[in-house]
């Protein structure tokens, strides 16, 4: 059971994270030879702070 944790800054939309939880599970599956559906992925979200990209701190 391959288990991806992501850790990242909050503030990215639904349709991203979905986008990135396709990509890795595909590719992961390739790399590994594991079948898609036995890949986990899980986002651990960081609040905002100083140190966010600009794009995503709040103005």
């Amino acid at each position: 059971m391959p288990h991806i944790t992501i850790k990242m800054y909050e503030g990215r939309t639904q349709e991203q994270k979905d986008e990135i939880v396709h990509v890795f599970t595909k590719e992961l599956s390739r790399i590994i030879q594991r079948e898609e559906q036995f890949i986990t992925i899980e986002f651990n979200e960081i609040p905002l702070d100083e140190n966010a990209p600009a794009n995503l701190r709040k103005t």
